[in-house]
């Protein structure tokens, strides 16, 4: 029986080099003082609020052709679809308390911004797509990354009840590779 593919069968986590130590010593203290956390690594604590990544699909602009019968045909132009791929990919991560992990993808991102830092791109990081049993059936890993933006945070006095809420942050990536694992 082949059964519908399912929105959540993934493994995608930051690497744990992703966050820079001075921000990740920022926070260490504040992460040990919150009860019952088993999670004293902000790497650790990024990585357990992520709930979706998005990535945009395959798409070219065709290049038109008017006919002398007034219609217009479509042909496929001559860029090379490397160049024509979006290459960007989204996380949605869930709001923790006091936003905690907002802050620091905030602080991450001000750091990988900053002139003053050396290395000018974010260290590989890797998809993961899985079938109904867990076993891998496609491998991505994006290079050469790139931080660019997080979203607004929303805050209002009129809303009083801790909810589900999450934001996104968005990278750029420069290399892509697909590796399918059907074998």
């Amino acid at each position: 029986m082949i059964l519908n593919s399912r929105n959540n069968s993934y493994d995608f986590r930051f690497p744990r080099g992703f966050i820079p130590e001075e921000v990740a010593e920022k926070y260490k203290k504040y992460l040990n003082k919150v009860p019952g956390n088993l999670l004293a690594e902000p790497i650790d604590f990024i990585n357990y609020s992520i709930q979706g990544v998005s990535i945009p699909g395959i798409s070219f602009d065709p290049v038109t052709q008017a006919d002398n019968d007034g219609t217009t045909r479509y042909h496929r132009g001559a860029v090379p679809i490397q160049n024509t791929v979006q290459r960007e990919f989204t996380v949605t991560m869930q709001l923790l308390d006091g936003f905690i992990n907002y802050w620091i993808m905030t602080d991450t991102l001000l750091y990988y911004y900053a002139r003053t830092t050396k290395q000018p791109y974010i260290e590989p990081m890797t998809l993961r797509i899985l079938d109904a049993e867990g076993s891998s059936v496609a491998f991505m890993q994006f290079e050469k990354i790139i931080m660019n933006s997080i979203n607004e945070l929303n805050l209002n006095m009129a809303e009083n009840v801790a909810d589900f809420a999450t934001f996104e942050v968005n990278f750029f990536y420069n290399k892509f590779n697909l590796r399918m694992e059907i074998d």
